[in-house]
């Protein structure tokens, strides 16, 4: 394959599958059948993991050609060059519509879109572009009639990277708490406001003083997309990453009034008046008089004796 800045990590993974496979060889041979098989599986169980989530880089390397095809490969440099200003305008007016992306063996982001004629609106063509379509380096390397030509010309995709190449953080994994859901229930059957209070608080809380409340990993998996945003780095990556950190960011904000709203229920002590009593379970519920309908009692004449003084 071309070389490429990715080719290390490939090397210390495949390592890695046949070192998992040499263990698991080993433990086979140590373990045989029908022998101590509960703790053969707990000793196998970490290199069939590795298998598990890395064996499709072997299958996407064994499928790269040994010479992939090259858009168009009589392209030339001044058709290039008027594709390429043509398709910074459509893209700066809207029309560009990506429909895929991926990494070439040499590491080149490829993306193919549909894009409406210059010469008929009406028709559609396909453009193979390399680059960040929103960056300066961004080219045409390819022009068709339709995708089905394009997708032939394209070379084959090699596997794509991850978020966090070392690792995910420790405290990425979502922390035990009460579903969302139950806090919703526990709201409905509160009758103090202490009660809502509480179930605000545990929505709203930060560590170290309680489980991650709600928002705040909510604020977690915004500032999780963002970083993911970030990575794919093109421009409109880090247009998204913004908007999505202009979102944690208010809702830390919400955090703050939820808070204060919290603290506000909690101190008015208060409780459901008695009129909300709840509906008799068995017994059908007594429907209100219709409006209109109820007959208007004469009054009973008050003597003057029986009048109250004011």
């Amino acid at each position: 394959m071309p070389p490429a800045r990715h080719h290390a990590r490939w090397h210390l993974l495949i390592s890695d599958l046949a070192h998992a496979a040499d263990q698991a060889v080993r433990i086979l041979d140590e373990h045989p059948d029908g022998q101590d098989t509960t703790s053969r599986d707990a000793l196998l169980w970490p290199y069939l993991q590795t298998w598990g989530e890395h064996d499709i880089l072997l299958r996407d390397l064994a499928l790269q050609p040994a010479h992939p095809p090259e858009p168009n490969p009589g392209f030339r440099t001044e058709e290039q060059e008027a594709w390429t200003a043509w398709a910074r305008s459509a893209r700066s007016r809207g029309l560009l519509q990506p429909r895929e992306s991926l990494y070439d063996a040499t590491g080149r982001q490829l993306t193919l879109v549909f894009v409406p004629h210059p010469v008929d609106d009406e028709e559609e063509m396909v453009l193979i572009l390399a680059g960040d379509i929103d960056g300066p380096e961004m080219r045409v390397i390819g022009r068709y009639d339709t995708d089905d030509d394009a997708i032939r010309d394209l070379p084959p995709a090699v596997p794509a990277g991850v978020l966090y190449p070392n690792g995910p953080p420790p405290d990425s994994a979502s922390p035990p708490g009460v579903p969302l859901e139950q806090l919703t229930r526990d709201v409905i059957d509160a009758q103090h406001s202490a009660s809502v209070a509480e179930a605000i608080f545990y929505v709203t809380d930060l560590p170290p003083h309680a489980p991650a409340g709600h928002i705040a990993q909510l604020t977690a998996f915004l500032d999780t997309c963002a970083t993911w945003a970030t990575a794919m780095d093109t421009r409109a990556g880090q247009e998204i990453a913004v908007r999505l950190r202009m979102l944690a960011a208010q809702t830390s904000h919400l955090v703050q009034n939820l808070a204060q709203i919290g603290e506000q229920l909690e101190e008015a002590v208060a409780v459901l008046p008695p009129h909300r009593a709840p509906a008799p379970r068995h017994l059908p519920v007594p429907r209100p008089p219709a409006v209109g309908t109820t007959p208007v009692m004469p009054a009973t004449p008050v003597s003057a004796a029986s009048a109250p003084r004011r």
